[in-house]
């Protein structure tokens, strides 16, 4: 699988070396884990590492699909819930993304977790998601 770095990763890498791998660098998988040009593996393709900083990129929009992903599952977006608490999303969508994208969220937890077909998911459906969600992406 293609990867492409949609957020600079500068991290102790799964190789044990300090990486630094700046934005638009294309990377390719081996086995479990998204490696280096020169073969190291950075992070296992699953991990959170990998969600945060690199985005599928087999049909050439994953500069486009790691923003969507990036705002939609990290952005820093607070809103205040009918209680007063601050959370992340509000009861409207939640109820929302239970109900039309319940394909993308991990049913294992009682939180909101994005499960991996949303971080491989089309960029149409990424854009509809984020827009019924009001969140705004840097196009």
């Amino acid at each position: 699988m293609k990867y492409i770095t949609h957020n600079r990763f500068k991290k102790l890498a799964a190789c044990g070396e300090a990486v630094n791998i700046p934005y638009g660098t294309e990377m390719e998988t081996a086995g479990d884990f998204i490696i280096t040009t020169e073969g190291k593996p950075i992070c296992y393709a699953t991990s959170e590492a990998a969600k945060m900083h690199f985005a599928r990129n087999d049909d050439g929009q994953g500069l486009e699909r790691g923003k969507l992903t990036w705002a939609i599952a990290y952005s820093q977006r607070v809103r205040t819930g009918p209680n007063g608490r601050q959370q992340r999303f509000t009861e409207e969508e939640i109820e929302l993304l239970e109900r039309k994208w319940a394909h993308f969220l991990r049913q294992d937890v009682e939180v909101i977790l994005f499960n991996e077909d949303f971080f491989a998911a089309a960029v149409p459906e990424l854009k509809e998601l984020a827009d019924a969600l009001h969140i705004k992406v840097r196009r």
